[in-house]
């Protein structure tokens, strides 16, 4: 089973294809969100450090005007990308 990047707006700051591929992601590492439903996902460790990344930033979200919401979303994605290695969204390939 392999795992790609999900596609969307921006790249990581320290993308580097060769070590840090974006499809056909045999193992996933600390700083890869597992995209997906149940245990396996919810435990892998990169989904546990993303939300505590998040509940880092809640309450922000949570005060902030419905206009800044999604700057602070954002700001979150960003500081998962810009880790070292650089955090990933994997979603299983078929």
């Amino acid at each position: 089973m392999a795992y790609q990047y999900m596609a969307s707006t921006g790249t990581a700051a320290n993308d580097d294809a060769e070590n840090y591929p974006m499809s056909n992601v045999v193992y996933p590492g600390h700083n890869d969100v597992m995209c997906g439903r149940g245990g396996g996902t919810n435990n892998h460790i990169g989904n546990v450090r993303f939300r505590q990344l998040v509940q880092g930033h809640k309450l922000r979200y949570l005060a902030a005007p419905k206009i800044d919401k999604p700057r602070v979303a954002r700001e979150v994605v960003q500081i998962w990308r810009s880790l070292d290695p650089p955090g990933r969204f994997l979603t299983k390939t078929k």
